[in-house]
């Protein structure tokens, strides 16, 4: 059994593995879906999901959800990793979750029941050329005009944007000096004129993307929360959601199957793999336990970045672990096209860079748990 199952023991926790897998079993989506973003076959995915009420677990029932306690999102997106089906979708998490804070009654009724039925996709406009991790550097530009706002600006890195019907758009409306605090969260429809979705491939064969956004127009009413406040806002749905940051069920899949590929070429009786798998499986399981540790203090009502940060280290890291050991254990066998460990080993590249970078959440272990590098 798995950690993250014996710290989180719930027999409806059961109950709900076993209607993920009976999803899964009669999607006709790609095995390998959770390596190629959240469009595609996997759009059919959030909404059979949404026909049995399930993107929206953890969801106040006022709001259309089933009032369930963190561990049941947790267990519904860990399943699907190790499915290899899909990942966190985005509108059911982050985007919902400022919504039932910071949204308008119209916005509410708007988004919410299209989301928690699967039948629209949200990308995130956060990351730009000069501003990646350092949010508060971006340049993106929201002039207010009659009616709403003009945006002028570049996304990079943008995740789902070649298939999301609305840029979640992290946007200035201030002074460059005034870095956070002159921040302004808006809903940017992806088909409106000036927009421009451009690929920018990436080693596992996928894609991110490009949006340049050349005078946009975007509605006064699509602006979410005060103008100037999007900061506090965007730090606060990510931090509703660190429990989600990593999905072990990833990496004991990978685990899995690094096992059978040793098996099939005839190495798994060998003393020094034996060791090496047998670490690795030590920090799967440690990599559980650390996820686990976050959801039960999302339950109790707080969960701490540099908790989270751990996680996320942990599990970037053991990805690629077990990745470059398929190569180094066995060999040329590991490099077919039609073993999964070939993918893997380029896909695990970018774990430490996609949804925090490895030296971001360095320096948030540092700062937050050493007390290094503060300010004074």
């Amino acid at each position: 059994m798995n950690v993250d199952s014996l710290l989180l023991a719930d027999p409806d926790l059961d109950d709900l593995t076993a209607t993920v897998d009976e999803v899964v079993d009669a999607w006709a989506g790609d095995a390998r879906q959770y390596y190629m973003g959240r469009g595609g076959p996997v759009r059919e995915l959030y909404r059979e999901l949404g026909r049995r009420d399930l993107l929206a677990l953890s969801w106040p029932r006022e709001l259309g959800g089933a009032g369930r306690p963190p561990s049941f999102e947790y267990t519904l997106w860990n399943r699907l990793a190790y499915r290899r089906a899909t990942r966190p979708e985005l509108g059911a998490t982050i985007v919902a979750r400022v919504l039932m804070r910071h949204g308008t009654d119209e916005q509410r009724a708007r988004y919410l029941p299209a989301i928690r039925e699967g039948l629209i996709c949200f990308a995130l406009g956060y990351s730009e050329p000069e501003a990646g991790s350092d949010l508060q550097s971006v340049r993106t530009r929201a002039t207010p005009v009659d009616g709403g706002y003009e945006v002028h600006g570049e996304k990079v890195w943008t995740s789902e944007a070649h298939h999301a019907e609305h840029l979640w758009c992290l946007c200035r409306t201030g002074g460059q000096d005034e870095h956070g605090r002159a921040l302004t969260l808006l809903v940017v429809d992806l088909d409106a004129p000036g927009v421009t979705v451009r690929p920018i491939p990436t080693v596992d064969g996928h894609h991110v993307n490009q949006v340049l956004l050349d005078g946009v127009h975007v509605v006064g009413s699509a602006r979410i929360g005060a103008e100037g406040e999007a900061w506090a806002i965007v730090r606060e749905g990510l931090a509703a959601e660190r429990h989600l940051q990593f999905m072990p069920g990833r990496v004991r899949r990978d685990l899995e199957d690094l096992v059978d590929l040793c098996r099939r070429s005839g190495v798994l009786e060998r003393g020094e793999v034996k060791q090496r798998l047998a670490r690795l499986a030590a920090r799967v399981a440690a990599a559980e336990a650390s996820a686990a540790a976050n959801v039960l203090e999302a339950q109790s009502g707080a969960i701490s970045p540099v908790s989270a940060a751990c996680t996320k280290l942990l599990g970037s890291a053991l990805a690629q672990e077990i990745a470059d050991a398929a190569f180094e254990t066995c060999g040329p066998a590991a490099s077919s096209q039609v073993e999964i460990s070939e993918l893997l080993w380029r896909q695990a590249r970018m774990e430490t860079v996609a949804g925090g970078s490895t030296e971001m959440l360095l320096g948030i272990v540092a700062r937050g748990a050493l007390g290094l590098g503060a300010r004074r």
